[in-house]
């Protein structure tokens, strides 16, 4: 017996009506959703950006203990971030900086987060490895450093250590242990730093030993600020010897014709620097490789190479900003430096500058 069909409808006139007021309600979230972040981004567009250093951020924590004549300053750019007249973002520069307090003390660490988190709305600016471009976007900050406490415990100890997790890698590093080094190699053990700086490879002259030391030495520049120093100290001295050398001078003079008449340290790194790509992203690349020949070439040069290197950092993320915002003699003065050599328009202010911010 064949069935009949019948007039049945697939759902009521009410459950249509819910169905479709579901959907509308779908849609307009979505909608709400796109003009949300439509809005968040015409902010940043329009809005004065300023990027701070922590060290502003960590005297607006303290906002209601501070002196009344500091205060003020202060309590104008809480009123002009809360109030959004300008926008600011964090960095993991941030992140590195909060970093070093946190393994020192962690009591502190969600106050300082919290506080950033207030006045940044968790907007984040990140140069992520491989990307061309820095990244604007919303990242919460306290999982974004509960990420790098993760990674920070993946950091290799040694340069053994560092391709275990890739056997194929690691069997053609071993490989280098049969590749010697130039016979010349041994002459710069004439210089004193030169056995500080490849201390293994003098007794195992290979390939592998001079990898090693080389990852060796720039681990303990980033720890051993005694090391850093005298580090920076013999390479100043022997750029000044080439300055000073007068014949070396004129035969630079006669094969690089357009190089200045005087000769700054800067000059010396500029045609001895590899044109090696560090990063995808050439504005990063070209930042922070000028504040580093700023900083070792002796101009208002940082005792701490994590320090310097964040300095730089901030620098590069600022240079994304209408303003950079410090209270950093050494940062202010190398940041200026970076941006005029590169014509970044970004201006550096100090918080007793912080007037120009109504200009």
């Amino acid at each position: 017996m064949a069935f009949q069909a019948r007039n049945i409808p697939l759902c009521s006139e009410k459950e249509k009506n819910y169905t479709t007021f579901f959907f509308l309600l779908f849609d307009s979230c979505i909608l709400a959703s796109r003009c949300i972040s439509l809005l968040r981004n015409s902010i940043i567009r329009i809005s004065m950006k300023v990027y701070i250093d922590l060290n502003i951020f960590d005297r607006l924590e303290k906002l209601d203990r501070l002196d009344p004549t500091e205060k003020s300053s202060y309590q104008y750019l809480s009123d002009l971030l809360t109030s959004k007249r300008i926008i600011t973002a964090y960095s993991n520069a941030h992140l590195n900086d909060l970093f070093r307090g946190f393994q020192k003390n962690p009591t502190y660490i969600d106050g300082h987060l919290l506080n950033i988190q207030h006045f940044t709305n968790n907007l984040c600016i990140c140069q992520y490895w491989g990307e061309k471009n820095a990244t604007w976007h919303y990242r919460n900050i306290f999982d974004f450093f509960e990420e790098k406490k993760k990674d920070w415990g993946h950091e290799p100890i040694s340069y053994e250590t560092l391709f275990e997790d890739f056997p194929l890698m690691q069997a053609t590093m071993e490989l280098y242990k049969n590749v010697p080094l130039p016979s010349e190699f041994r002459k710069g053990y004439e210089n004193p730093i030169f056995g500080i700086m490849f201390p293994l490879s003098k007794l195992q002259p290979n390939m592998y030993a001079l990898q090693t030391d080389i990852f060796n030495f720039q681990t303990r520049l980033k720890s051993d600020y005694g090391l850093y120093k005298s580090f920076k100290s013999h390479l100043i001295t022997s750029l000044n010897k080439l300055r000073n050398n007068k014949e070396l001078i004129k035969s630079f003079n006669s094969n690089f014709k357009s190089l200045p008449q005087h000769l700054e340290l800067t000059d010396f790194f500029d045609l001895y620097t590899p044109n090696n790509k560090c990063s995808e992203n050439l504005m990063y690349q070209k930042v922070i490789e000028i504040f580093f020949k700023f900083d070792i070439a002796g101009y208002k040069s940082d005792g701490h190479f994590n320090n310097m290197f964040d300095d730089a950092l901030h620098t590069f993320y600022a240079a994304h900003f209408d303003f950079f915002l410090t209270n950093d003699d050494r940062c202010k003065y190398k940041a200026e430096k970076t941006y005029s050599k590169l014509s970044i328009k970004t201006k550096v202010l100090k918080m007793d500058e912080i007037h120009f911010l109504e200009q």
